[in-house]
């Protein structure tokens, strides 16, 4: 008679019923295997990703309410259960892969628990392999890239400019950034060293995120000012999905990581980077810069259309201040 293994069977959960999935890896069970006990694993296994309030998985289980919403919220401070924080009667749902997923949230928190690093090392692993196997396999770009918000032209219009839809929330986080702090834990002192502070969260993501210990509440005005600095500091911004923006590096991101295989996994900007000539001095900085490899310089600067996310990473350094972003 085969045992049974709660985790398979989770692990098959997370791959077959997400809309994206993570891959059933030795990597990925390790990281259940520290992310649940095998009694929130089993709990898992009943909540799934449909929401359902305390009473419906009350019902469903048989659970003592208040034994089962201790454990519900117990699973929420290590980033396996998700649920708005504001609602009186929330619904609480199994976090899938990604925005949020438990390719992010198992660090969001930091080194928060005893088994955090070995998650993190298990989640460098998992990283790769949930892009190889999935994001490179969908098709088609997935991930929007923002044009930089101390870049963007004076056209942008509201909808194109990030700062302007951070405007709209009520509520800001930032978490460290996993595929950084995977990539630092498992290859000290031959990782980048970009800012790791980077995942910025808004509204009911943002309130789970920093009740349960993975996030930093931050006012408006420190979100627009990490944004403008992660520009500057060679960061891409991309997605905005459930709350979850990215600001993306080419030596750790998982979506990058596609890209380097050559597979098209971003969606550029409505910008593309433009060379003043007359002004350029040629010195290699926004070539350097550039994480697309769209910048060749040979006595003066070049950019390949086709090849610019339009993210504007090259403008705010650029000591001759010959490059800017402008309408595709």
């Amino acid at each position: 008679m085969t045992s049974r293994d709660v985790y398979e069977e989770l692990a098959d959960m997370q791959d077959k019923e997400d809309v994206v999935g993570i891959p059933k890896t030795e990597s990925f069970l390790k990281l259940l295997r520290l992310q649940f006990t095998p009694e929130e694993a089993e709990l898992a296994l009943k909540v799934r990703f449909t929401p359902m309030t305390l009473s419906e998985i009350h019902e469903k289980t048989g659970m003592d309410k208040e034994r089962l919403k201790n454990m519900l919220l117990t699973m929420a401070d290590k980033g396996t259960v998700f649920y708005d924080p504001a609602e009186k009667d929330p619904a609480y749902k199994v976090v899938g892969s990604a925005a949020p997923g438990l390719i992010e949230t198992g660090l969001w928190g930091n080194i928060k628990y005893p088994y955090s690093i070995e998650l993190g090392k298990a989640l460098y692993n998992v990283l790769k392999e949930w892009c190889d196997a999935k994001l490179c396999t969908l098709g088609f770009p997935f991930a929007p890239v923002w044009g930089g918000t101390i870049a963007l032209p004076v056209d942008a219009q509201p909808a194109e400019n990030l700062a302007e839809i951070m405007k709209q929330n009520d509520h800001f986080s930032v978490s460290p950034c996993p595929c950084r702090l995977s990539h630092w834990l498992v290859d000290p002192g031959n990782h980048c060293d970009h800012i790791l502070e980077t995942c910025l969260h808004t509204g009911e993501l943002s309130r789970w995120a920093v009740k349960h210990g993975m996030g930093r509440q931050i006012t408006l005005d420190e979100t627009l000012a990490l944004l403008e600095a992660a520009t500057r500091d060679g960061l891409v911004s991309t997605l905005n999905i459930n709350g979850c923006v990215c600001n993306c590096c080419v030596d750790c991101c998982a979506i990058f990581h596609g890209q380097k295989k050559g597979v098209s996994v971003f969606v550029p900007s409505p910008f593309e980077a433009k060379v003043d000539e007359d002004a350029c001095n040629a010195c290699g900085d926004c070539a350097d810069r550039c994480p697309a490899d769209a910048i060749q310089v040979n006595g003066i600067a070049a950019v390949q259309s086709e090849n610019c996310l339009g993210c504007g990473v090259c403008v705010p350094n650029c000591r001759s201040q010959s490059m800017k972003l402008v309408r595709r």
